[in-house]
């Protein structure tokens, strides 16, 4: 029997209060001279000179609301897991972008992902059973498509006649790339958005593994936090990496590139023992693209050695995933590698969460912040910047616009 169903467009609306929104405040008697926006600022741009919610003083108050907290990024691709996470005949359930998501591979090998509660009675479609291509609920054994389309009700007698297709659970759009899955969450369109790649590896064999750790706080503070050059020496701190003792001017170029910005290629810094050995021979590129991307890959004699990429990946408004993917290219020594990358992943992550868990016991109080401080928070401001204008831009129609510009910054670290 063919089935004839119309597939509707997709549209995902998740309701979040924020969980914090820093305001600058003023003081209408206080004779202070208030900065004004330059024309054709962004309303997110720190003009020359002025902090956000800066004290009274010379350089003044800027009076409007941080949009902390508040939304996601949407109509974008966001990391899900690794690709060998989910094997040929096998489902994996996620809680995901405010929703319970069931990721598979089809006995063919192609990937799908569905929201994983069945529209009858809302059991977990992920405790029923998958025979490679539909799956079953558990409940009262409704089979389901890769589609999320219904495709069987067993209860159903011979002569009662139902139209079953018009029963679906959503589907959610799904690709793999380098190694990885990823879903796109928002309206599915005719040209749909590239996925965030990691740089560097193009033409290369390389092997990979993966981290992650869920932080207690909304994706907006994870992905200021993964892009703040100032954090590091202060945050990161292991024998083997560096510390605070010694801070030193840090000069970077940064070149707006895609849906963010990319720090040009570089010498790495020598703060850790590694680089003090053979950092004279090594260059760096840094990047970030949104969602939440930060790439990184590093050549040993123009070609790259290693790469990695960090995402953050909304759970709900008050939690996120960090996943950390790290790349080498000297295969063949998997074996020995990947419990060593995932131990120094994993140090970083967790310091990471340390530091997301400790900013949450003051973040409970809403208090007003000072988020922009140049020239080491303008990656954060920049964030602010694309994530509106991509959220813009995609509502309306029309091609997304980058707001950065290019620029060197300067930071001690």
């Amino acid at each position: 029997m063919t089935r004839f169903c119309q597939v509707l467009p997709l549209r995902i609306s998740v309701q979040m209060e924020p969980s914090v929104i820093p305001t600058a405040s003023s003081n209408s008697n206080a004779n202070v001279g208030t900065a004004s926006r330059p024309a054709g600022a962004m309303p997110d741009e720190i003009p020359e000179g002025v902090t956000e919610n800066a004290p009274e003083g010379p350089q003044g108050l800027i009076e409007r609301p941080a949009l902390v907290g508040t939304s996601w990024v949407k109509n974008i691709w966001y990391f899900a897991l690794p690709s060998d996470h989910v094997k040929k005949g096998k489902t994996v359930s996620m809680n995901l972008l405010g929703d319970l998501i069931l990721i598979g591979r089809k006995s063919d090998g192609s990937i799908f992902a569905m929201r994983d509660i069945c529209p009858h009675q809302g059991a977990p479609l992920s405790f029923g059973r998958f025979d490679g291509n539909q799956v079953s609920c558990p409940f009262h054994g409704w089979k389901f498509d890769s589609d999320g389309v219904c495709t069987d009700i067993p209860a159903l007698c011979s002569d009662q006649q139902v139209n079953v297709c018009k029963i679906k659970t959503r589907s959610y759009p799904c690709q793999e790339a380098d190694g990885n899955i990823w879903l796109y969450y928002g309206e599915p369109r005719a040209e749909m958005p590239d996925i965030p790649r990691a740089h560097g590896l193009d033409g290369l064999k390389y092997d990979q593994t993966v981290s992650r750790v869920i932080v207690p706080t909304h994706m907006d503070y994870a992905v200021v936090a993964l892009i703040d050059p100032a954090h590091v020496p202060y945050v990161h701190k292991s024998w083997w990496w560096r510390n605070d003792s010694a801070l030193k001017e840090k000069k970077k170029l940064y070149v707006p590139a895609g849906t963010g910005w990319t720090m040009v290629k570089h010498k790495p810094s020598k703060g850790s023992l590694l680089f003090k050995l053979i950092g004279d021979f090594l260059e760096t590129e840094i990047a970030f693209r949104l969602p939440g991307c930060r790439t990184e890959y590093i050549q040993l004699f123009g070609r790259t050695a290693v790469a990695s990429m960090t995402t953050v990946t909304p759970i709900d408004e008050n939690t996120c995933e960090l996943n950390h993917t790290s790349y080498w290219t000297f295969t063949g020594w998997k074996w020995l590698l990947k419990p060593i990358v995932n131990a120094m992943a994993d140090e970083f992550l967790g310091q990471d969460l340390q530091i997301a868990q400790r900013q949450q016991i003051g973040l409970k109080f809403k208090p007003k912040l000072t988020m922009i401080v140049k020239d080491s928070g303008l990656p954060g401001s920049w964030y602010f910047q694309g994530k509106r204008e991509w959220n813009n831009a995609t509502e309306e129609g029309r091609k997304f616009v980058n707001p950065i510009k290019e620029r060197v910054l300067r930071w001690m670290t």
